[in-house]
């Protein structure tokens, strides 16, 4: 059996090994060149849609916390980077009976500038369950420096160790057009609630929950949503309470609230702008959302 000599043994060399490096390099860099343009498109889109689901988070819970809002209650403050907008939410609004609409019966009507302790409404708060579980109860909104929902000196608004409890009424027995599943409205303790001397034409009293913040800082590019903090009658910026995170990479924000216009035509409504940024994508939100509730 012949064997190969030792000076004619097959192998790569020198000149064959770096031509074969140089090819490998040229078609790695055509596969980059290549797949670059996909690659790339793809961490583009997901920014996108990273910015788009942010744009899509505040629009809904904005619009879901103003159109809920107590008339009036929407404010708006500018603190360093950070801008707020505060409202008092609400869950239920129901019509109370204003003095001579149940022929002056007592305990069913409500006088502003009258103490009381019980009031009849002419329908329920809304269809949740009872009791209802609000901390404060309101008698509408004027909003102006002497009645202020915010500012428990002006009686607006009950204070917060006031209970509330709504049920049927067990004497309702109005005449027409009143329906007899009225609700009777109970304070822990007797109430005067305050209003300017002509009232405004609809009677409505709003069971609140407390006040919301939506706070923007571009330093730290967020938009947080607080809740659960104490009303107040000069609004902080960040107020406290839980938070909840609604977007990032906010570079630039502005909120504005346009005042509901003396004819009760129609609630206020919160205006933002609100610039989104990432990797070179940038969006741009613009809302108006419009409160449901007017005085």
């Amino acid at each position: 059996m012949s064997r190969p000599s030792p000076g004619t043994a097959a192998g790569f060399t020198l000149v064959e090994l770096v031509v074969v490096i140089a090819i490998a390099a040229i078609v790695a860099a055509f596969i980059v060149l290549f797949l670059d343009g996909p690659v790339q498109s793809y961490f583009a889109q997901t920014r996108r849609s990273d910015l788009v689901d942010s744009a899509d988070r505040i629009s809904a819970a904005v619009t879901a916390d103003v159109r809920s809002a107590l008339p009036n209650s929407l404010r708006v403050r500018v603190v360093g980077t950070r801008s707020a907008l505060e409202l008092l939410a609400t869950e239920g609004v129901a019509r109370y009976y204003g003095p001579g609409d149940r022929n002056g019966a007592a305990g069913e009507e409500l006088t502003l500038g009258t103490q009381l302790q019980t009031f009849a409404t002419l329908d329920s708060f809304d269809t949740q369950a009872l009791p209802y579980q609000a901390a404060y109860l309101a008698i509408g909104n004027p909003g102006t420096a002497s009645y202020d929902a915010y500012n428990p000196a002006t009686g607006v608004m009950t204070p917060a160790r006031i209970r509330i409890s709504v049920g049927p009424n067990p004497s309702s027995s109005p005449p027409p057009p009143f329906v007899p599943a009225e609700n009777l409205v109970t304070l822990s303790a007797k109430t005067t609630f305050q209003g300017p001397a002509v009232p405004p034409p609809v009677h409505n009293a709003y069971l609140v929950s407390g006040p919301v913040s939506y706070v923007c800082d571009s330093r730290t590019g967020t938009l947080t949503r607080y809740s659960g903090y104490a009303v107040r009658a000069a609004q902080r910026v960040p107020p406290g309470g839980a938070s909840a995170l609604i977007a990032h990479d906010v570079s630039r924000c502005t909120m504005s609230v346009m005042a509901a216009p003396a004819s009760y035509a129609y609630g206020e409504l919160a205006i933002l702008t609100v610039t989104l940024s990432s990797g070179g994508e940038s969006l741009q939100v613009f809302l108006e959302a419009p409160a449901e509730y007017s005085q």
